[in-house]
């Protein structure tokens, strides 16, 4: 009996598209073991690298968004901080001090005011408190309540601060008399997104108090809302002459400021806005208060 001839097999042929031409048709060759490993180690290095790339990108994007957080933090830092209140006497040889408590403890030449963060605007009768306008704000009977707490007793809206100046009457050369003539500066130092057109500064100077607006942007004039008088200048709320400030008297102050919610100015554009002021007492010279 005739045996069956063996077919011999035909060798693949590659074909386009990783094809091979077969004996009924192209057709896709089985992956033998070792195209298999050669196949899982590029696609493993492939996988690895795209991910260490993704990686990279996302660690530079967060880098980069950690950088302007940063940036943008340490911007409304400064701008909040801005609202603080400082009080200063210039050196003098007379003894003139301040104080800020009632029992004349600790005088020193600076004194330094909290600021008030995210001050929103209020209107003057509110800083009683008597409606629970402000929550938890202390409630007075009156604005000369105000003045009788010494230090910061800032308000959630407000800023209130409360100091004294006393003659300490030190000795003074040649065995000259210590009564002086002091002049009280009351200035913006910063302001920030216009925020001071719209700000109410009352001073209490020994109890009586006044308060002061800048002018009307449409004429110049006195503002016709809860102010007393114009600032002096665009940088300057007041100044005060105290003559013949004797040996061992003292005058006490308190300012308070806040965003006038009733002012034509208080708009949209100032909102985040802040305002810094700044007191300065200076001793004046004999002959400069002649």
């Amino acid at each position: 009996m005739a045996r069956k001839k063996k077919e011999t097999a035909q060798p693949e042929q590659p074909v386009n598209n990783g094809f091979v031409e077969g004996a009924s048709g192209p057709y896709i060759p089985a992956l033998t073991p070792d195209d298999m490993d050669k196949y899982d180690v590029n696609t493993t290095a492939e996988t690895v690298y795209k991910r260490n790339w993704l990686i990279r990108i996302l660690a530079i994007i967060v880098g980069v968004l950690i950088l302007l957080l940063g940036i943008g933090y340490a911007c409304t830092s400064v701008i909040n901080s801005a609202g603080r209140f400082t009080v200063s006497m210039t050196g003098n040889l007379y003894g003139i001090q301040l104080v800020d408590n009632e029992k004349f403890e600790n005088p020193t030449l600076t004194l330094y005011g909290s600021a008030v963060e995210n001050m929103d605007n209020i209107t003057k009768h509110w800083l009683l408190n008597k409606n629970g306008e402000l929550g938890d704000d202390p409630v007075y009977n009156s604005y000369a309540d105000i003045d009788k707490v010494y230090g910061d007793h800032n308000g959630t809206n407000y800023l209130a601060y409360t100091f004294s100046v006393r003659n300490g009457g030190e000795a003074v050369p040649g065995g000259e008399d210590a009564t002086v003539d002091y002049l009280a500066s009351l200035e913006v130092v910063t302001a920030y997104k216009g925020a001071d057109e719209a700000i109410r500064v009352m001073v209490f100077i020994n109890g009586k108090p006044t308060t002061y607006a800048k002018p009307r942007v449409t004429d110049g004039k006195k503002e016709t809302f809860e102010a007393d008088k114009n600032f002096i200048s665009d940088t300057m709320v007041m100044q005060y002459t105290r003559k013949n400030f004797k040996v061992d008297q003292s005058d006490r102050y308190t300012v308070v400021v806040w965003l006038e919610g009733e002012d034509p100015e208080c708009v949209n554009d100032i909102m985040g806005g802040e305002v810094k002021l700044k007191m300065t007492l200076e001793v004046l010279d004999r002959e400069k208060a002649d």
